[in-house]
């Protein structure tokens, strides 16, 4: 048997690779997250470390100033930037100054480019702009640069007003890089990257012993009902899934099935075998029925027209009910070889096959005065059993022909409906009367008299055999619609 592994093993990939994004999605997430607060947590150590020192000055700054000792000022400076607090001398100071309200320098880590008594030298308008706001503070504040992330000018600055007395006498200014900052952060993320990979690692295993857990009874219940749609109910095992969870409900639930099902297939045939006998019963019945007694008339008539050879009476009045009877005999035999020469037929072909039964019913139709509609919409991509189908549309015309009057109108239609084609053929005849609608199909039934009462069994038992169904719709005086609906070659081939 063939399956379709192909199948299985796709969604045993999605549901891993699902399980792997989902779970790096989550690391990742929690990663961003985590080193978001640590660039935060970071960031204020690094502020709280840039006003420590610039405080650190201020505290000694105000008398040097007031004395305007400038040589005192930048050894405090120079102090602060080499020794410092413990917890701070890993952080890298960019620069240090003292500057008056004005904007003076009082003293700077960088004398030369700085000069004393000058106004602070800026590298651009950011610079001038940042001086410009800090003198118009009083109390401590933090300053960080607006340079992009990732260049090396970012700095963060701590500014500290100096008093004396309630008078302002100038500020501290200490910026610091964010190189700590970055480096800090850097090992967070790589720390936390490590895990996101160890979790993506994990997730992936974890999703694909999952999927492996789950597409295993999976694919046993795939080839359980591939095995069933084909009807191959005989051959299939019991789909095996030690757990007892949902999966394992949805296997037993599937063994039950298959067994009701095989169970099921295994009476119908039973069923079917005896439907057979039945009904090779009943047309043994019906032939032996429909066959002895024209041939005891036809005995009688032989038998007669012996004793009598030259009574040409008797042989002008014998010899036409001979005829019949021998033809009603012919047609019974031939209309039963045409049935099972039908039902056992197996010639595919596509719907335009039918084209070939217009001139044969127009043929049947020639020397009388009816309107014959033709109107076959099936495509070329629209098979049929051509035997089959032919002789069933056959049978139905041949009816509705010898049921309408002079004048009448008989129409065949086909379609396509979904799944199914649809076979019509419709008549404005008397109609059927109520109390033979029963017997329509059965063997051996007629109204006609040179009928057969096999035409309608045939077709019943054809449209049977292709697992279709035929309706009848009909009203005395006003005409019969018979409707066979069919499945698609693909269903019933």
């Amino acid at each position: 048997m063939k399956f379709g592994f192909h199948r299985i093993s796709g969604l045993s990939l999605k549901l891993a690779l699902t399980i792997t994004v989902v779970v790096a999605g989550v690391a990742f997430t929690i990663g961003a997250v985590m080193v978001t607060i640590d660039w935060q947590r970071f960031h204020r150590e690094l502020e709280g470390k840039a006003l420590l020192l610039a405080h650190s000055v201020s505290a000694t700054a105000a008398d040097d100033i007031l004395r305007k000792d400038h040589w005192s000022l930048f050894k405090t400076l120079k102090k602060m930037a080499k020794e410092g607090p413990d917890e701070l001398r890993e952080t890298r100071i960019v620069t240090a100054m003292i500057i008056d309200p004005e904007g003076l320098v009082l003293a700077h880590l960088h004398p030369n480019d700085h000069p004393l008594g000058l106004p602070l030298t800026h590298r651009d308008e950011r610079e001038e702009q940042l001086s410009i706001a800090i003198r118009k503070i009083r109390s401590p504040r933090i300053f960080s640069s607006d340079i992009g992330i990732f260049s090396n000018r970012r700095f963060l600055e701590g500014v500290v007003p100096i008093y004396s007395d309630q008078i302002l006498l100038g500020f501290v200014r200490v910026r610091l890089s964010h190189q700590e900052l970055f480096q800090k952060a850097q090992r967070s993320a790589l720390i936390i990257l490590g895990l996101t990979l160890a979790l993506v690692v994990l997730g992936s295993l974890l999703g694909a012993t999952i999927s492996r857990r789950i597409t295993k009874p999976l694919t046993a219940l795939t080839e359980g009902m591939e095995a069933v749609g084909r009807g191959e109910l005989s051959g299939i095992g019991p789909v095996l899934v030690k757990d007892d969870d949902e999966l394992g409900r949805l296997a037993a639930t599937f063994n039950n099935m298959a067994r009701e099902l095989a169970e099921k297939k295994s009476l119908e045939e039973q069923i079917a075998v005896s439907e057979k006998l039945v009904a090779l019963g009943r047309i043994s019945a019906g032939v032996a029925h429909e066959i002895n007694n024209p041939l005891a008339g036809l005995m009688n008539c032989i038998d007669t027209l012996k004793k009598h050879p030259n009574d040409q009476e008797l042989v002008d009045r014998y010899l036409p009910l001979l005829d019949k009877g021998l033809n009603r005999i012919k047609n019974i035999v031939e209309s039963l070889l045409i049935e099972l020469r039908a039902e056992d037929a197996q010639v595919t072909d596509n719907a335009s096959s039918l084209e070939d039964l217009r001139g044969i019913v127009e043929s049947e139709i020639s020397g009388r005065n009816i309107d014959f509609v033709w109107d076959n919409d099936l495509g070329q991509d629209v098979l049929i059993n051509k035997r089959r189908v032919q002789q069933i549309v056959l049978n139905l015309l041949k009816n509705s022909i010898q049921a309408v009057p002079e004048a009448g109108m008989v129409k065949f239609k086909t379609f396509r409906e979904g799944n199914s084609v649809i076979l019509e053929v419709s008549d404005n005849g008397s109609g059927i009367p109520p109390e033979y609608r029963n017997q329509l199909f059965d063997p051996f039934f007629t109204t006609k008299n040179n009928g057969t009462g096999l035409g309608l069994w045939i077709v019943y038992r054809l449209v049977e055999s292709m697992r279709g169904v035929i309706e009848v719709e009909t009203e005395v005086g006003k005409g019969t619609l018979f409707q066979v609906t069919l499945p698609t070659m693909e269903v019933y081939t």
